[in-house]
């Protein structure tokens, strides 16, 4: 069997039941020849699929299942590393790039629907209010705490380079940048190849409308921040929802880890997460909406790129261990 028809087997086995439909697809095409997952709701438009479709490059595959109502954890999927209840909303469209069944997800990201459940399973995600704007701007609504906002695209990839591809095919990308100011704004002790500025920044894992008032201060006067951010919802239950009723349920909330990831969107930001070695760790690359700047943070996401874990990819995605030989139960024999 070839990449693509692995990928189909798995697709329709639903291990983890994170597939809501299942398209009919080539499988006879280029080994780049990309599949595509798609979160099952109707903020994400049908006219971007439409033309990524038009490249050659791209063909819908699944409609993946999300959370109720967009919660930011998926009480009807697990983890499939935790066992934990999986990170939402963009949850199925995660898992289904996690194990294989797709190259790319496409998501909506409100208050962390992608970067999320992406960072809890060492994927990339990416976002941008730039993407189908016209069309997403037909979608605001208000946050559990309030917030008025409306939605952005976002993918997620378990590779850079197939980031790096959609990225350049949504949106005019130029990647020939040299200068680059940078800041941290987390507690990050990490070495960096490229020249760094650290500035004062709130508690990243408190309430959001400071964080959106930082980011909308800060984000004009460098080109990108980052935010080192995680574990994402490995020792916490990162929900609004959940977190609302007292104090006891907002330190278990806030012990999930999610921090500037919740407010991106909501700042009219754009973000690339790049997961590091740990668990549902990584960085958070954050820049104003355009494309100049954007093109920044692609050339510096490059110089923060870890090999991805080989035993993840030989656990999850080896379609034989889902075509295992069941226990012969011929009676004959078992006399």
């Amino acid at each position: 069997m070839n990449r693509h028809e692995k990928m189909k087997a798995i697709a329709l086995i639903n291990p983890f039941k994170s597939v809501d439909q299942k398209f009919d697809i080539k499988t006879n095409v280029d080994d780049e020849f990309n599949y595509l997952g798609v979160k099952n709701v109707v903020q994400v438009p049908k006219s971007l699929i439409k033309k990524l479709r038009k490249t050659g490059n791209y063909g819908l595959h699944t409609l993946d299942k999300c959370s109720h109502g967009g919660r930011a954890i998926d009480l009807n999927l697990i983890n499939p590393i935790t066992g934990n209840a999986m990170s939402g909303s963009s949850s199925g469209t995660a898992i289904n790039v996690f194990l294989g069944i797709n190259d790319i997800g496409i998501g909506a990201d409100g208050g962390g629907s992608v970067l999320a459940p992406a960072m809890s399973l060492n994927l990339f995600g990416f976002i941008s209010p730039l993407i189908e704007s016209d069309y997403m701007s037909t979608f605001s609504k208000r946050s559990t705490d309030n917030i008025q906002f409306s939605p952005s695209i976002g993918f997620i990839t378990h590779s850079f380079k197939k980031m790096d591809e959609i990225i350049t095919d949504t949106l005019e990308i130029n990647v020939e940048a040299d200068q680059i100011k940078t800041v941290i704004a987390s507690e990050d002790l990490h070495y960096y190849d490229f020249p760094v500025h650290q500035i004062q920044f709130p508690d990243i894992y408190g309430e959001r409308l400071p964080l959106i008032e930082f980011l909308n201060k800060e984000l004009p006067k460098c080109d990108v921040l980052i935010s080192y951010e995680g574990p994402v919802d490995l020792h916490g239950f990162g929900d609004s929802v959940f977190g609302h009723f007292d104090t006891e349920t907002q330190m278990i909330q806030r012990a999930a880890c999610k921090g500037l990831i919740r407010v991106v969107n909501m700042a009219n930001a754009t973000a690339l997460c790049i997961p590091d070695k740990g668990l549902a760790k990584g960085f958070v690359l954050i820049s104003e909406s355009s494309n100049e700047k954007i093109s920044k943070m692609i050339r510096l996401a490059s110089s923060l790129i870890t090999e991805e874990d080989e035993l993840i990819t030989r656990y999850f995605r080896n379609l034989d261990l889902y075509f295992t030989e069941k226990f012969d139960q011929d009676e004959e024999d078992l006399k």
